[in-house]
């Protein structure tokens, strides 16, 4: 027999920037070292004879936490691999219903069957990671072994697994992120033991107390974000509102802003790129500017932040990621390493999202309207051939 231990990788960015991530390769959050710190905590006393894990950086860097404490090697498998989303891949999903209302209706009544375009099913996902398990655990007669992978690529392992029908999958629920399943493997019999089990976090580590998920089964009650492109003839006066308030937040005045070069600069970046400056919409109403100044050189591999701005009855309601999750991906898209941002000297909330959100202050910088920061966070995802010395 052999015992395998199947653990959902720690929190990535699309799990709170509220973003369709499959095969999309993204990072872990600011959070997820805590979560790690308490996964190797768990398995540090589980004799293990390998740690094998999915190639994307989430949960090879998950595998490799428990494997470090051990002072083992992750072995990596492409074909543990999370569910491929096709055309959805990277979009927000308050994007999704709006874009595609058919597959949507789809995914929401029958998340195990739905095939996204270009994309594959949960228990297709399921299958393809259900038999690279039953390879390793032949592999490994009578030891144990741990093996991280992703949430809905063991959701339909578990619907397998327990012998479900895959219309019956939501009666499985969602794992929060660490969360471990016991799997006991013997010929050609396969029996779980438990899943879903994330009691090794507190509740201040856990990614669906973090998002206001209501249950295991249930969806997350935080609001979410879509983005509506900034059309210049139409959107301006909206545009300069949001930025007078950021403004004001700044500074304490309007001294200083030019709104007629604030308008021609935004429209020549949504020119040049359609998502550099958008709106965060709350279904119909727009809560939140980006604001991206791709026309800006701030430095080699660095893409700057033109200005986030929530309007003020949505602060305080979850968005502030959000519009940091849009940010990265159009920067990361276009080939930056680096997400950065000015915050001005007396701007303590700025200061504090940035602070939030692990940037790091990169020293004081002078402008016309004074003092900043200039802060920068690494957006980059190393590759797997980038990282290979660290992995078999």
């Amino acid at each position: 027999m052999t015992t395998l231990y199947l653990i959902r990788h720690a929190e990535a960015e699309g799990n709170v920037y509220r973003r369709c991530h499959g095969q999309y390769d993204a990072l872990l959050t600011h959070r997820a070292p805590a979560q790690l710190a308490c996964l190797a905590d768990r398995f540090a006393e589980v004799p293990l004879a390998a740690i094998y894990a999915s190639d994307l950086y989430r949960a090879r860097h998950t595998a490799k936490a428990i494997a470090d404490r051990k002072g083992m090697r992750v072995r990596i498998r492409p074909e543990l691999r999370e569910i491929n989303m096709g055309d959805w891949e990277d979009k927000p999903w308050a994007e999704l219903p709006r874009i595609d209302p058919a597959h949507y209706a789809d995914w929401q009544h029958h998340p195990g069957q739905c095939i996204v375009p270009g994309g594959e099913s949960v228990i297709g996902a399921g299958e393809r990671v259900f038999q690279t398990l039953r390879e390793l655990a032949a592999a490994h007669d009578g030891q144990s072994i741990a093996v991280v992978s992703h949430g809905s690529a063991i959701r339909g392992c578990l619907c397998i697994a327990l012998g479900l029908p895959a219309e019956q999958i939501g009666e499985i629920g969602w794992g929060d992120n660490t969360c471990t399943a016991k799997f006991e493997f013997s010929q050609d019999d396969c029996k779980a033991v438990y899943w879903n089990d994330a009691s090794h976090l507190t509740e201040e580590l856990s990614t669906f107390a973090s998002i206001g998920w209501t249950n295991v089964k249930g969806a997350p009650s935080t609001m979410q974000l879509w983005f509506r492109p900034y059309a210049p003839e139409s959107d301006q006066p909206l545009f300069l509102d949001f930025m007078q308030e950021l403004h004001r937040n700044a500074y304490g005045t309007l001294s200083n802003f030019d709104a007629d070069a604030l308008a021609a600069q935004a429209a020549a970046c949504a020119s040049a790129d359609p998502r550099a400056v958008t709106f965060g919409m709350l279904d119909d109403t727009p809560a939140a500017l980006v604001y991206l100044n791709i026309l800006e050189d701030a430095g080699p591999g660095c893409g700057m932040v033109g200005g986030f701005c929530i309007g003020s009855e949505y602060r305080g309601t979850g968005l502030s990621q959000q519009i940091l999750g849009q940010a990265i991906s159009v920067y990361r898209a276009r080939g930056a390493e680096y997400l950065c941002a000015r915050a001005a000297e007396n701007n303590v909330r700025a200061q504090g999202f940035y602070h939030k959100f692990a940037f790091e202050n990169l020293g004081p910088v002078q402008n016309d309207c004074g003092k900043h920061f200039l802060m920068s966070k690494r957006i980059k995802v190393d590759s797997l051939s980038e990282e290979q010395h660290l992995f078999d």
